[in-house]
């Protein structure tokens, strides 16, 4: 069999954490060869340059989505090349992975079915949403104690999910026992225990600290920190936390290593009566049976919020003064979007926009949104240690992006794509 062709990138290449004036990035077989600021060609190796306007990217990750196997094929097409699904049926899971692997579709990190407990959202959802533990076609188990925990986190681990999601209504005690038995397993926790805007305040069971204290990697949305907040006396329905409460918030985040994984945009259509214009958005002016069909989902969501914008936009000042505060202490912040949630959320593109929410809303420098896409991501979904996305290294995945301009400087950057990279194969 003949040797895997060789493809090059050459030019401004910010490779996950700095920017490179120059360098050059050898690609085959699916992974990246070397990476090198002065690097040989061999002959006959094709050649894409950035040019003196352009800049090598590694393909983006999102930290947070829901995929279906219908619009899958956006995010590549939109230089997103991983995603951490945050919570399908086993089967659906297993479609995913099915399209990774030709291609097609983004590469998945997947936390399969959610975790939750008997008072659970889900159950509004439709029947079968909602199931006992092993049900492949579930959305979420019904947990009711530690036993059930321990029972449905091995499930997981048989049916090798990358990661364990733990909702919002889970009992105590059976959340404590998942925590520690995802450990026992090697894997990460990643958990959404709510918001003002959801049932943050109403059913949620466990808060941000003891989530936390116990060991969770991520905290997705900044969820449970309003409970914590009504916890500690306050109200969170006339009082926002002050300077001294948010760094101790921070700062739990940082002594236990985890990450925040905000997502900003989760809240922008709800706390806004304006619809967002998605225009110049990967993906933005897609019409289809898809895309009509997430946009009639947007608006009855849009409308049956119009009460609550006041409660998003605490619930999004509370994220954005969390993300910054982070990274203030040295912490860690992803960038997610939990598309195609919310309202103008678009699978794909939508990562874009969150990328511009981090800098508008949070004060990140467009260094540090990229790195919430890309080597911070990479680190939090390494296997056995390497980062297989999320930089540009040797033995990674060969999943790059040429943009037009400099994203370091002009976060919009990013959506201006030139060239779309995927396993070593050039899709546009």
């Amino acid at each position: 069999m003949p040797p895997s062709p060789m493809l090059a990138l050459t030019g401004r290449l910010f490779d996950g954490e700095t920017l490179w004036p120059q360098a050059t990035v050898l690609l085959r077989g699916g992974r990246v060869l070397e990476v090198a600021e002065h690097l040989p060609l061999p002959a006959g190796v094709e050649v894409l340059d950035a040019g003196p306007d352009g800049t090598i990217l590694l393909g983006l990750v999102d930290l947070h989505v829901h995929v279906r196997p219908h619009y899958a094929r956006w995010f590549p097409g939109a230089g997103v090349t991983a995603v951490r699904d945050a919570g399908n049926s086993l089967e659906v899971l297993a479609e995913l992975r099915a399209l990774a692997s030709t291609g097609e579709g983004p590469h998945v990190f997947g936390a399969g079915t959610i975790l939750d407990g008997p008072n659970s959202i889900f159950r509004h959802f439709g029947p079968g949403i909602l199931g006992e533990v092993g049900d492949p076609a579930a959305g979420a188990w019904m947990l009711r104690d530690a036993d059930e925990a321990r029972a449905a986190v091995d499930a997981l681990a048989a049916a090798g999910v990358d990661t364990v999601k733990l909702y919002e209504q889970l009992p105590p005690d059976a959340y404590a026992a998942a925590v520690q038995h995802v450990r026992e397993h090697g894997l990460p926790v990643m958990t959404d225990l709510g918001m003002r805007m959801t049932r943050g305040l109403g059913g949620a069971e466990v808060d941000a600290l003891q989530a936390l204290s116990l060991g969770v990697q991520t905290i997705e949305h900044a969820s449970g920190f309003a409970l914590t907040f009504r916890r500690l006396g306050f109200d969170p329905t006339t009082q926002f936390p002050g300077e001294r409460l948010l760094d101790r918030f921070a700062q739990a985040v940082v002594e236990a290593e985890a990450v925040l994984v905000p997502t900003l945009s989760i809240y922008e259509g709800t706390r806004h009566a304006e619809r967002a214009d998605l225009g110049d958005l990967p993906h933005g002016s897609r019409g289809g049976k898809v895309a009509d069909g997430l946009r009639a989902q947007w608006d009855a969501v849009h409308g049956g919020t119009a009460e609550e914008r006041d409660v998003a936009d605490w619930d999004a000042r509370l994220a954005a003064t969390l993300t910054r505060r982070v990274l203030d202490l040295g912490g860690q912040v992803g960038a997610g979007t939990d598309t195609p949630a919310g309202v103008d959320n678009l699978p794909g593109g939508g990562l874009h926009a969150e990328l511009e929410h981090l800098v508008a809303q949070a004060g990140l420098t467009p260094t540090e949104a990229l790195r919430a896409a890309t080597g911070t991501a990479g680190r939090l979904l390494a296997k056995n240690g390497q980062p297989l996305v999320g930089v540009l290294r040797p033995g990674a995945h060969a999943d790059a992006l040429i943009v037009e301009g400099d994203p370091t400087r002009d976060i919009t950057a990013t959506r201006r794509l030139r060239t779309i990279v995927r396993a070593g194969r050039v899709l546009a």
